[in-house]
């Protein structure tokens, strides 16, 4: 299966909204590292999973859409984006979540307690309280906060 970039016309099949040279081109700029172009291809995919589960902002612009952008009524820095374009907060969000895939950071990887102590002879194991089970990605975080849905908000019709 091959990339199919949506692009703001609602894209039948679409499958992300950026391409392996637009995330290539996106990296190399910052200097960063990733692998070969079917492993970034499948990282693509993968990032794809984790960013289509979010809540977004505003409401899908069609109801047969693929993908859950574009959207309407997006508001973004006091702006409404254009129900017929993908934003740029989109896809630079959509950057570091492949980023975070392709450092081994997924985000959609299970998580295990954190081990702080292990005894072998008579068997011990101390785990952490309250800790990060997962490699923080705060790039990403902050990426997906202009465009998703606070965790609490309450929304009324």
């Amino acid at each position: 299966m091959s990339l199919v970039i949506e692009d703001g016309s609602v894209v039948s099949g679409a499958n992300t909204y950026v391409s392996l040279q637009n995330f290539k081109d996106w990296a190399n700029l910052r200097n960063l590292t990733y692998g070969n172009d079917a492993k970034v291809t499948q990282s693509i995919y993968r990032a794809m999973d984790f960013f289509e589960r979010q809540t977004f902002i505003g409401f899908k612009a069609n109801e047969n859409q693929p993908l859950q952008w574009p959207r309407t009524e997006a508001m973004i820095d006091g702006y409404y984006a254009d129900a017929t374009e993908i934003p740029n907060d989109v896809k630079l969000a959509l950057y570091e979540a492949i980023f975070a895939q392709e450092s081994g950071n997924s985000q959609l990887n299970t998580e295990d307690r954190k081990t702080l102590r292990e005894k072998v002879g008579d068997i011990e194991v101390t785990y952490a309280n309250n800790s990060e089970n997962r490699v923080a990605t705060p790039a990403l975080t902050f990426a997906l906060s202009k465009i998703v849905r606070p965790a609490f908000e309450v929304m009324r019709s």
